[in-house]
């Protein structure tokens, strides 16, 4: 996913709230179906837009299915379902570019670096972790069990935060890890000078994080606290972290 300016989000929510189809969002506004999914994602359509949006499909062409043919393609038990799904990959073939990716990046893909494989996978594999032990790898059974040093021996939770932390050493930045917000128990990632520099990793994924992380922009607002934040798109499948750390005048 491709990370967009501030206005065109707004674009973009605004123009689903006026009852256009992610498909149509992407094509004026000239970006990825993924990315207006996800700024787009929030926004909830009222029961009419439903209906027309369904209705243009309908006149689009499958209106002209019978009955049955319709079934046939639907996702519900139909040809799009799990049990009838037609895979264009090979087993093999998604071996083949798990093994290759892992070779040009010298570590494992994420989920998110493979979403465009991912029923695929899930529908050889059964999940995830399956599909890259049968590339030959270890996936981390446990969330942030493997620990990472980065270049400065400092300790890091996941391989972004060594990407983070080798990126400030090689520009000779001084930083601190794990510093505590105000007097709360909540830490930031990084400190540098009095910037709070946190990665984001699971934004969205998981209802506990979504919730620390409500709890630490609370905090950091309370307090008017700087913040610089790093999400996955920022790190994969290309280090953006120039940009991104450039704008926040660390450099």
């Amino acid at each position: 996913m491709k990370k967009i300016s501030a206005e065109k989000q707004k674009l973009v929510q605004t123009l689903r709230k006026n009852g256009l189809s992610h498909r149509d969002i992407a094509q004026q506004l000239k970006i990825s179906l993924g990315t207006t999914f996800h700024y787009g994602k929030t926004v909830r359509l009222t029961s009419q837009q439903h209906q027309k949006l369904m209705l243009r499909t309908y006149a689009k062409g499958i209106g002209l299915y019978t009955p049955t043919e319709r079934k046939r393609i639907s996702t519900k038990g139909g040809l799009l379902s799990r049990k009838n799904y037609i895979s264009p990959h090979s087993k093999e073939k998604l071996i083949e570019l798990i093994q290759q990716f892992a070779q040009a990046k010298e570590r494992i893909p994420t989920k998110r670096e493979f979403v465009n494989y991912y029923r695929p996978i899930l529908l050889y594999f059964g999940t995830w972790n399956k599909a890259i032990e049968e590339a030959g790898f270890s996936p981390n059974p446990v969330l942030f069990a493997k620990k990472y040093i980065a270049t400065d021996g400092h300790k890091c939770d996941s391989l972004a935060e060594k990407i983070i932390d080798d990126w400030l050493y090689a520009r000779k930045i001084q930083h601190t890890r794990n510093v505590r917000y105000a007097n709360t128990r909540y830490t930031a990632d990084f400190v540098v000078k009095k910037s709070f520099i946190e990665f984001f990793g699971l934004r969205g994924q998981l209802r506990s994080y979504d919730s620390h992380m409500k709890k630490k922009l609370k905090i950091i607002k309370e307090n008017n606290i700087k913040l610089i934040s790093i999400y996955p798109e920022d790190l994969f499948p290309t280090s953006k972290l120039d940009e991104v750390l450039k704008k926040s005048k660390l450099l």
